[in-house]
C-alpha cells in the first residue's frame, strides 16, 4: 500500500514592480573568499535587488490544477516543511529567489 501525501502550492499574487536598486558596492577586501571565485564578476548590491516571498498563502495542489492557477507542466520546486510537502511555482521564484515562512510551527526558507 503507497501512502499518498498531500501537496500545498502557494498562492502568489503577481509581485508589484521593485525599483532596481543601480548603486553597488565593493567587495570588503576581509571578505572570505573560497578559491578561484572572482569578486571581480560579482555584484554587491547597496540593498537588496528583489523582494522576498514572506509567509505565502497556499492552497492544496489539485485546487490549484482544477482551478488553471497552474498547469500539470509547469516548473516547481518541492520541499517538506512541517509535516507537509509544499510546492513554489519556480518561474515566481525565479523573481523572488527567496521564500520563507511557517507550517505547522516549523520555520522554513527556501532560495532560488
Amino acid at each position: 500500500m503507497r501512502l499518498i501525501t498531500p501537496i500545498t502550492l502557494a498562492v502568489i499574487s503577481l509581485p508589484v514592480a521593485a525599483t532596481a536598486q543601480m548603486a553597488t558596492l565593493e567587495p570588503d577586501p576581509d571578505m572570505p573568499v573560497k578559491a578561484g571565485f572572482d569578486t571581480g564578476r560579482a555584484i554587491f548590491w547597496a540593498q537588496p535587488n528583489f523582494v522576498p516571498l514572506r509567509d505565502p498563502d497556499w492552497q492544496p495542489l489539485r485546487d490549484a490544477l482544477r482551478s488553471r492557477a497552474i498547469a500539470g507542466n509547469t516548473p516547481v520546486v518541492s520541499f517538506e516543511a512541517g509535516g507537509a510537502t509544499m510546492v513554489l511555482v519556480s518561474s515566481q521564484m525565479a523573481y523572488h529567489h527567496v521564500a520563507q515562512g511557517d507550517m505547522n510551527g516549523e520555520p522554513w526558507m527556501v532560495t532560488f
